[in-house]
């Protein structure tokens, strides 16, 4: 899934608009390293960015991160 196919499927699921898709995706290029990332940081950092409450931001970050990981899977299934 490229950057872009992202931000589509994320305003999709998260019910956002395509402007906060691209707030998202830049905070997550930012701050989510596989194996070393501060959920609570990023939902703050999503709250704050998109004038979202805790709960909405939270949220956005699950759907987020569930795209991020269904796209390392299935490169990972690709390779075999």
């Amino acid at each position: 899934m490229n950057k872009n196919d992202f931000i589509q499927e994320l305003v999709k699921q998260a019910n956002i608009d395509p402007s906060q898709g691209n707030i998202v995706n830049e905070i997550f290029e930012s701050n989510f390293i596989a194996g070393n990332k501060n959920k609570n940081a990023i939902v703050s950092l999503i709250s704050e960015k998109l004038g979202v409450d805790e709960a909405k931001a939270d949220e956005i970050y699950n759907i987020a991160a569930g795209m991020i990981a269904g796209g390392v899977m299935d490169k990972i299934k690709n390779i075999f």
